[in-house]
């Protein structure tokens, strides 16, 4: 009885001191883990639906992210977005045609999700009026033109330029491009064409003089 009763008493006297190294560890593992959840902010998935106005209409291609970070995402072709951001966070929706619009998650927002319905108010970019042709007419226009006046140097240069004599100068100077050559070319051989198929016409007037001349021997005097 005493043998078997003495092992039974020194293992209960000494298993609190075999877990405490294992309880230690687990106050280890999950001590710092309580501090660093504390401390740093809490992943939010942000979803909602983005509308124009006070509107049901879905608004497509809106940007929603959170300035200089890699977290956006666009709205579908229903409006519809989806995003996971960070409490306390400040989320920017950006559209062409439309007002930014600002969403600050809570710091303290302690649930994993957020859901919002976003009202776009719309901003359009009126562009200043261009006159691509401000006369009415090509009559109007052609009358503005001459009645444009060139200062003392400019109209100097331009009688200077249209002067005949330089003109036909620069005419006879100036080579022909390939198309002139074959304008050129292509009327030498229509002209030569005319020449060779031409047929030596005689008045009826002009016969007796020749006969008359033959007679009286003018040819051979002449030769």
């Amino acid at each position: 009885m005493n043998v078997i009763s003495q092992p039974h008493t020194s293992f209960s006297g000494r298993w609190p001191w075999l877990f405490l190294p294992v309880l230690t560890l687990l106050l280890l593992l999950t001590g710092p883990q309580q501090a660093v959840a504390q401390g740093q902010q809490r992943v939010v998935q942000l979803s909602g639906f983005v509308a124009v106005g006070d509107s049901l209409y879905g608004v497509a291609g809106v940007s929603v992210y959170v300035p200089k970070t890699n977290r956006g995402t666009q709205t579908n072709e229903y409006g519809f977005f989806s995003v996971p951001v960070l409490s306390g966070d400040s989320v920017v929706f950006n559209a062409l045609g439309y007002k930014k619009q600002y969403l600050i998650i809570p710091k303290n927002y302690s649930s994993g999700s957020y859901s919002i319905i976003m009202q776009m108010q719309e901003d359009p970019t009126e562009l200043p009026t261009v006159d691509v042709f401000p006369w009415p007419t090509e009559r109007d226009f052609r009358q503005a033109i001459a009645n444009v006046k060139l200062p003392d140097e400019g109209r100097a240069i331009a009688t200077r330029n249209l002067d005949p004599e330089l003109l036909e100068e620069l005419f006879k100077s100036t080579p022909m491009d390939g198309a002139g050559n074959f304008r050129f070319w292509n009327q030498q051989q229509i002209q030569q064409q005319q020449n060779r198929h031409m047929i030596p016409t005689i008045s009826p007037f002009a016969v007796p003089a020749l006969i008359k001349a033959l007679i009286n021997g003018d040819y051979k005097n002449n030769k």
